[in-house]
């Protein structure tokens, strides 16, 4: 046993996790191999080829049976056997594993276990009486409008979900799944989402569908080319790993039955490498999820259908939108939270306006009047984008003076904060700026528990953070980027949400606050808007409340929420006289 000496324990930087490990420790990575060849050379039989350990705590492997139990009945499937991760690693005296996302570190999967080992139960006959009766797992239970809406899906081969967000479009598309391929009109599934969506997904699947088989693709390129063989029911994958692994050949388009596409308008453009290559699945089932409301967007439209359903809508633009609304009508079901989900507690609304420190007035109007000059010399013409360049600035020193750190935002957070963390409720706070308004803030926030999730973070961890901020004491205080914690997580623990920044667009702003007004909420959300007097925050506001109906368009949460998306955004919806009236300029 030689090769044991060389498993080495290596810890990992810790930053900005309230001490939550950012990955597992490479020591159980060590662990697994030395233990492939441990397990190779005790339990395979004479003249049988090498055999490959499984980790039954791997997300490919869901028995979680006593190691020995496993290893007697899989060592008879051609010499593969399993072991428990946490027996091993506590016999060789490392620390234990974390029990969350531990598929990806411990080696690859066998791909040559068939399918047929992990048949699915029989229903139970006291939970379906009607053979095609929709039915959650033990403990589980759907609501009505969810039951309406598998019942939709699986009436429809092809489909476009489009309930409101929050109402658990998922659980729905899995239910759907879970009963096709108990009746075996389906045998595989491929569910294409955003990336940081994948483990999303995967713990729905096996908290909604515990029999199912499902494997995320995930990883350097070796272990997606075994994940992609490995037999399963589902495979769950992003749409950038979806068309680099079928340029690559790693993937088959023709493997699947069903394809289910969340967050379908991340396929809106038929110019993308993305659209062409989600083209190329060849599944007879095809359902879309969208929260975002799509009725008015008719090249995105046309782009949907031309793979959801070719041939229905013309491929250019040039049918009548009351047309394309009545041939799609058909395949298309959309909800609102307003009429399914009465219960919902309610959203409470506040702004409040502050006045700048000192120090950031005096930082403030000094960047005004550069900004100002440098307007009027950019000429006619240049003049609205200059300005628009400029006007991100001086939103961030409203935030944040970032030569003083004075901030009198903070200064008002850090009074609300205190009495909130002491009742035990948890705190959503989103801006605009991570880097230059989260970032310098959060030593200020760490009292309260509170720890930045931003882009920089990798998927783990964002999922590893989500699970600890829903079901552990800590973190308390989540401060959030839009792009990072804007769709698709649910953050129903926290029933409190801070707006450092005044969006816009009041869609960007709801879809940050549902990620706790959502299914789950059981406490009324209160919902805060900082801003500050005589300052572009006073004049901005003023401008969205006389063309609310303009700005209230929504944008495609999936896009760049950055500062060059907000100046295309406001170029194709302010005049020039209206952007220079931010600065006082006319």
């Amino acid at each position: 046993m030689h090769f044991l000496r060389r498993c080495s324990v290596q810890n990992r930087a810790r930053r900005r996790t309230c001490g939550l490990p950012l990955r597992p420790s490479t020591a159980h990575t060590s662990a697994a191999l030395c233990l492939r060849k441990l397990f190779d050379a005790a339990r395979r039989p004479r003249g049988q080829p090498r055999s490959a350990v499984r980790c039954p705590e791997h997300p490919c492997y869901g028995d979680r049976r006593p190691a020995q139990t496993i290893a007697d009945q899989t060592a008879r499937l051609g010499g593969v056997c399993a072991v428990s991760l946490s027996t091993v690693t506590q016999s060789l005296g490392l620390p234990p594993a974390p029990s969350l996302f531990t598929g990806s570190e411990w080696g690859a999967p066998n791909p040559d276990v068939p399918l047929p080992f992990f048949d699915l139960p029989a229903p139970p006959a006291d939970a379906a009486p009607d053979p095609d009766a929709l039915y959650a797992p033990p403990g589980e239970e759907l609501y009505d409008y969810q039951v309406d809406g598998a019942r939709f899906l699986m009436e429809h081969p092809v489909a476009l979900l489009g309930d409101e967000m929050g109402l658990g479009k998922s659980i729905q598309a899995i239910a759907a799944l879970r009963l096709l391929i108990r009746q075996g009109e389906v045998a595989r599934a491929l569910i294409l989402c955003p990336k940081t969506l994948i483990f999303d997904w995967y713990y729905k699947l096996r908290r909604w569908a515990p029999d199912l088989r499902a494997v995320p693709i995930e990883g350097p390129r070796r272990r997606r080319q075994w994940y992609w063989r490995c037999q399963a029911h589902v495979h769950l994958s992003g749409y950038e790993t979806w068309r680099e692994d079928l340029k690559a050949g790693l993937a088959s388009p023709d493997a699947y039955d069903l394809v289910v596409l969340d967050e379908i308008q991340r396929i809106k453009n038929p110019g993308t490498a993305i659209h062409k290559a989600v083209s190329q699945v060849n599944a007879p089932w095809r359902w879309g999820l969208s929260g975002t409301p799509l009725e008015n967007r008719v090249e995105e439209l046309l782009a949907i259908f031309a793979y959801l359903k070719p041939g229905l809508l013309p491929s250019r633009r040039g049918c009548p939108v009351d047309e394309i609304h009545r041939r799609i009508a058909p395949y298309v079901l959309r909800r609102r939270k307003a009429d399914v989900l009465r219960h919902l507690p309610p959203k409470e609304h506040r702004t409040v306006w502050l006045d700048l420190t000192p120090a950031q007035r005096m930082a403030y109007e000094a960047a005004e009047r550069a900004a100002v000059a440098a307007v009027r010399q950019a000429g006619s013409a240049a003049a609205p984008v200059v300005a628009l360049s400029l006007l991100s600035k001086l939103k961030q020193l409203c935030n944040l003076d970032p030569a003083t750190g004075a901030s009198c935002k903070m200064a008002f957070l850090e009074q609300e904060l205190g009495p909130l963390i002491e009742r035990g409720e948890k705190v959503l706070i989103f801006s605009q700026y991570p880097k230059v308004t989260l970032e310098p803030l959060l030593p200020r926030l760490e009292s309260f528990g509170a720890i930045l999730f931003d882009g920089s973070l990798s998927d783990w961890t964002r999922q590893l953070i989500v699970h600890h901020f829903q079901h552990k004491e800590m973190p308390k205080v989540l401060a959030m980027s839009l792009k990072a914690g804007g769709v698709g997580i649910t953050l129903t623990r926290a029933n409190h949400v801070y707006h450092l920044d005044h969006w816009w667009n009041p869609a960007v702003a709801q879809q940050a606050e549902d990620r706790t007004h959502r299914i789950g909420q059981r406490r009324t959300v209160y919902v805060t808007t900082l801003l500050t007097r005589g300052t572009v925050e006073e004049r901005i506001a003023e401008l969205v409340e006389q063309k609310r109906e303009l700005f209230h368009q929504v944008m495609d949460p999936l896009t760049d929420t950055g500062e060059s998306a907000e100046e295309q955004y406001l170029l194709q919806r302010l005049t020039r006289q209206e952007i220079l009236s931010l600065f006082g300029l006319h």
